[in-house]
């Protein structure tokens, strides 16, 4: 029970009194709102009842009455427990968990405050929209509601009680009004260590200093820069606990007790009473860079195992013009050996990451880098970026273009060659291509290429920099890529410090660059696994699938026209027919210069583009065209539209006299047919020859006489035809 009631004489029902019933047991009613018309109470008793609180009871004020009239009431009040009337002691725990638990329960006690609210109904909906504002549990906001109107409407109430005693326990001796000592006597909670029974248990109980500590120190390492729990909970310990507690830390660190505050304990406070603005959340990192399982990064040769990787560039590509169009962010592929750290093949891409892009990445590997990049326009040749060999393994990370069953089939059954995806959370397994794709990003913002930004738009200094790009990116994908193997050159040529460790290229003396190492090894390293295909051979299967048109001896792909160039191809072109068919091909979308049609006979029919076709694709790959296929329309009908505008505009502006075009058609005589057309001739040169002197009055006159002329010949005409029938008639 509460520990004393206090009568009070001549009082009236006000919220937060008592009404003593009297009897056997005396029982509490407690006021928590008075309106004009009705009085809410509930039923009130020791703190340990609290629990079974429920929502006050609408009574009108003559039942009021008749309670106290009749049941032997008597108004007071109930003094609370030690626990709730001493203030909590300022910046403390006790301090910070009222201020936060008021902020909660305000507004619903301020909404509670209108009749209307303390309906069953909306009792219920008020406090479940405030615990869904906040995101605190319904059922902890409702229980802090009733224990604000069971202990009678006071702040102290939200506070937490002492535990009470466990059954078949004693009482406590005494309760003291030091809450604050009262609530650290308690032994310490929680799991106990598996070290417990070897070094003792953990007895250290945190205080509210100890938190002021944790929090303080966490503060101090974001302030710095970004840092983890984890890292904040050791600087704490060597720190701020050491100089708290001298002989404790002493003592841990010699071993012989465990941890005071463990990780998990801190993480704990963190979060409850670490209050960081945006700039220090910002730094927080939620958890450590996962370790991986030290993924092998040997090799034994050059062209044995490359590592493969994609990622998606940081560059804009926009339409020129003065309504400029975006076109997308490409994606990067970049293949790298793993012994001589060459970069072998560089890809860019504006469609999605599909096995169907991986493709086109291998292609470029092992084919001439001449003929495919000089349709682009870029500078660059095999003897400068000498071509690769297809590998034994390949190792991609586990993303979506890499572990498609696509994927599996074509490079493991197709080609052949060994697939080595990393278990998951495995980063360093292919730490080669991740350093290599985040220099890559680096180097292509300090080009000062536009549309290029250098770090991930996460802070607004970043996302400033990456709208900038956007807006000031007017390119192609070829100047990406004339970019993008300006640093491979550099890359590729460069001394590179795993190089200058391989004893064997030192005693060779072979220049540590990657250029120089994979060149030397595919001659002198032998015992290397090697791919059991030809370079002709994955050629053929890594060529994309499309589909074309055959007519007339000429292959038709997305409208540009294809000749034969060899026997088969002669062949297939002679049998074919006016009459367009469809036809499969095969084609390198990086090198559509020529195309391949497979016979019935398993022969491979070899089609070149012509000149004109060739020069239509100059400086764009095939994805690019699709990008730009919507552009394309639009700017077509915006010619035809603005042209057809002018033509019709032009034809309402003039008025043609009706009996130019009625007049019929008359056949004239060969001599007056040359008359006329030199008397035409003769007027036009007068008027060429004569300019300033006639104006277009004149020049219109003597056109008007000019076609009287034409109606006199040919009524003359008329005239004589009439007269050779008469004379035809009377012969008869």
């Amino acid at each position: 029970m509460m520990n004393e009631f206090v009568p009070i004489l001549n009082a009236v029902p006000t919220p937060g009194i008592v009404i003593r019933l009297n009897g056997s047991n005396a029982r509490y009613l407690r006021v928590t709102h008075v309106f004009a018309d009705f009085v809410y109470v509930m039923w009130v008793g020791g703190p340990e009842e609290v629990r079974l609180a429920r929502r006050p009871m609408r009574k009108t004020p003559s039942e009021i009455e008749e309670i106290i009239k009749v049941g032997g009431g008597t108004l007071g009040q109930l003094t609370l427990p030690p626990a709730l009337s001493s203030t909590p002691t300022s910046d403390s725990e006790r301090a910070r968990a009222l201020e936060s638990a008021w902020a909660m329960v305000f507004p619903v006690i301020e909404a509670l405050d209108n009749e209307a609210n303390l309906d069953r109904m909306r009792f219920t909906a008020t406090i479940r929209i405030q615990a869904e504002k906040t995101g605190v549990n319904f059922t902890t906001l409702f229980r802090l509601v009733l224990r604000y109107y069971y202990f009678g409407r006071t702040r102290f109430s939200l506070l937490k009680l002492p535990p009470g005693t466990k059954p078949g326990k004693g009482q406590y001796a005494s309760i003291g009004p030091d809450v604050e000592k009262l609530e650290r006597e308690p032994k310490r909670r929680g799991r106990k260590s598996a070290l417990a029974k070897e070094m003792g248990p953990n007895d250290f109980i945190v205080s509210a200093e100890d938190i002021d500590d944790m929090v303080r120190t966490f503060r101090t390492l974001l302030q710095k820069g970004p840092a983890y729990k984890s890292s904040a909970h050791e600087h704490y310990l060597a720190g701020a606990f050491r100089r708290r507690y001298p002989e404790l830390h002493a003592h841990y660190l010699s071993g012989a007790r465990l941890e005071p505050v463990t990780a998990r304990q801190y993480s704990y406070y963190i979060d409850r009473h670490a209050q960081l603005s945006e700039r220090l959340a910002g730094n927080l990192r939620t958890h450590r860079r996962n370790k991986g399982h030290l993924g092998s990064l040997y090799a034994t040769g050059p062209g044995e195992v490359y590592e493969i990787d994609s990622t998606g560039g940081r560059l804009f590509l926009v339409t020129a013009g003065e309504n400029p169009s975006h076109v997308g962010k490409p994606t990067i592929y970049l293949m790298v050996d793993r012994w001589s750290r060459f970069i072998v093949s560089a890809y860019i891409s504006l469609k999605s990451p599909s096995y169907e892009e991986v493709r086109h990445a291998l292609l470029v590997a092992f084919t001439s880098r001449e003929r495919r990049f000089q349709a682009l326009g870029i500078d660059i040749d095999d003897e400068r970026w000498p071509v690769g060999q297809m590998p034994a393994v390949i190792c991609p990370d586990r993303g979506s273009e890499f572990m498609s069953n696509s994927m599996e089939q074509a490079v493991v059954c197709d080609l052949r060659i060994e697939l080595t995806p990393l278990p998951p959370y495995c980063p360093d397994g292919k730490a080669i291509v991740e350093r290599l794709i985040r220099e890559v990003k680096r180097r292509m913002a300090v080009k000062g290429m536009k549309g290029t930004y250098a770090d991930r738009p996460m802070t607004p200094d970043t996302k400033r920099a990456a709208r900038s790009a956007k807006t000031a990116a007017v390119h192609s994908l070829a100047d990406a890529y004339r970019v993008l193997i300006e640093i491979i050159h550099d890359h590729n040529n460069r001394p590179h410090t795993a190089l200058k460790r391989r004893r064997v290229l030192t005693q060779a003396s072979v220049h540590p660059s990657p250029k120089a190492a994979y060149l030397w090894g595919l001659k002198n390293v032998i015992g290397l696994r090697k791919a059991p295909f030809s370079d002709g051979d994955y050629k053929r299967l890594l060529l994309a699938t499309d589909m074309a048109s055959i007519a007339g001896g000429v292959v038709r792909y997305r409208g540009r026209p294809y000749l034969p160039l060899d026997e088969a191809s002669d062949d297939l072109a002679a049998k074919s027919t006016n009459r367009a068919k469809q036809v499969t091909v095969r084609i390198d979308k990086t090198d559509p210069h020529e195309l391949f049609v497979v016979t019935s006979q398993g022969k491979w029919a070899c089609f070149g583009i012509t000149k004109g076709g060739g020069n239509e694709i100059a400086g764009l790959t095939l994805d690019e065209e699709e990008s730009l296929a919507s552009h394309t329309s639009l700017l077509w009908a915006k010619t035809a539209h603005d042209s057809r505008l002018g033509r019709v505009a032009s034809l309402s502006s003039k008025s043609i006299p009706a009996s130019v075009f009625a007049r019929p058609l008359t056949q004239e005589s060969n001599k007056t047919l040359q008359s006329s057309r030199a008397e035409q001739t003769d007027l036009v040169k007068r008027a060429l020859n004569e300019t300033g002197k006639k104006t277009a009055a004149n020049i219109s006159q003597n056109v008007t006489a000019s076609l009287l002329d034409w109606e006199r010949i040919e009524e003359e005409e008329r005239l004589g035809k009439l007269d050779a029938v008469r004379k035809h008639r009377r012969k008869r």
